[in-house]
C-alpha cells in the first residue's frame, strides 16, 4: 500500500554521485510554505538512500540538523548526499536540497545508525509524558486556517488539548505550551521518519502568548531515539525563550522551541529543538 507521506519524500538517483532528485509536495505545506520538518524528513530519506546505495548498514536517523536558507516550493528538486564518515555504530552524512535552478534551500548534517525498538525502555528518563485528554474529548486542527489554508492538516490528524487551544477563541493561555495527539490522515503507521516531521507539526507555541503570524524556520535540529509503537504520537511543543532585537525592525524577534514526541507506550522517542523568526505584539 502507498502512503502519501511516502510518496512526498521519495527519491530517485539523478545519475551524479551522491545525486538524488525529488518532488516536494505541495500539501505537506503552511500557508503555501513548505513545512521545515517535511524538508528535512525528505533530506533524511536522500541521505538513507544513500548509505543503502552503498552497502552500508546505518539507515535510520538518528540525529537529524538543518539549517533553512530559503523558503523551497512545491515542485522538483536535486538533494546532493555527502557521505562524510563511516564508523562501526553510525556514519554521518552532508546534505543539501536545491532547486533544478541551483537555489539553495536546505543545508542538512545527519548521523544514521541503527535504532532500538519500540519495547526498548530507556535506562535514564526524566521527561514524562503530559496528562493528555482521550482523543475524543481532543480538538482536530482543520484545513483553513485564519484566511490561509494549513494544507498540512489534510495529512496529519492533529487533535489538539482544549486547554492549549485558546489561541483559536481569541483569549490565549498565556503559557506557551501545545500539546496534541498526532497520526497520518491515511492511517500510515508511524516510523523513525515520520519522527523528524512530528517533531515540527504543530503550530507555534507562541500562538498561546498571542503571537500569532508566519514563523519561518531558521534551524530545526531533531534526535530520534527509538522506532516508535504503533498508534499515535503524543507532542508537546514548549517555547522557552522568546529574543528580542534581532533582524530588522522594533518587532523582529527568534523563538526558541522544543518539541518532545512520545508513542503509545510511554517512551519520549524524539525531540526536536527549533530557531525560528518571529514578530512581537504590537
Amino acid at each position: 500500500m502507498s502512503f502519501r507521506f511516502d510518496d512526498a519524500v521519495a527519491v530517485t538517483p539523478s545519475g551524479d554521485p551522491g545525486g538524488w532528485d525529488a518532488v516536494v509536495s505541495p500539501t505537506f505545506s503552511v500557508g503555501g510554505r513548505t513545512n521545515g520538518g517535511y524538508l528535512l524528513a525528505l533530506a533524511a530519506q536522500a541521505a538513507i538512500a544513500q548509505v543503502d546505495a552503498d552497502g552500508g548498514a546505518h539507515v535510520e536517523p538518528l540525529a537529524v540538523a538543518g539549517t533553512f536558507v530559503a523558503s523551497a516550493p512545491a515542485g522538483p528538486v536535486h538533494v546532493d548526499v555527502e557521505p562524510l564518515r563511516e564508523g562501526r555504530g553510525s556514519s554521518v552524512l552532508r546534505a543539501r536540497v536545491r532547486g533544478v535552478d541551483g537555489e539553495p534551500y536546505l543545508e542538512a548534517s545527519l548521523t544514521c545508525g541503527r535504532l532500538p525498538g519500540a519495547d526498548s525502555a530507556h535506562h535514564h528518563d526524566t521527561v514524562p509524558p503530559p496528562s493528555m485528554p482521550p482523543r475524543e474529548a481532543c480538538v482536530r486542527l482543520p484545513v483553513q486556517g485564519p484566511g490561509f489554508e494549513v494544507l498540512l492538516m489534510s495529512e496529519l490528524v492533529e487533535e489538539h488539548d482544549p486547554a492549549t487551544l485558546g489561541w483559536t477563541q481569541g483569549s490565549p493561555g498565556g503559557v506557551g505550551e501545545l500539546r496534541s495527539w498526532v497520526s497520518f490522515d491515511d492511517d500510515r503507521p508511524v516510523d523513525a521518519l515520520s519522527l523528524v516531521l512530528a517533531a515540527d507539526a504543530l503550530p507555534p507555541a507562541t500562538f498561546e502568548l498571542g503571537m500569532e503570524g508566519w514563523t519561518p524556520t531558521l534551524h530545526l535540529s531533531v534526535l530520534v531515539r527509538a522506532h516508535p509503537a504503533p498508534g499515535p504520537l503524543l507532542v508537546r511543543q514548549s517555547v522557552r525563550v522568546v529574543s528580542a532585537g534581532t533582524g530588522a525592525g522594533s518587532r523582529a524577534a527568534t523563538l526558541d522551541e522544543v518539541c518532545d514526541v512520545w508513542d503509545t507506550s510511554g517512551h519520549l522517542v524524539a525531540t526536536g529543538h527549533q530557531l525560528a523568526a518571529t514578530r512581537l505584539p504590537p
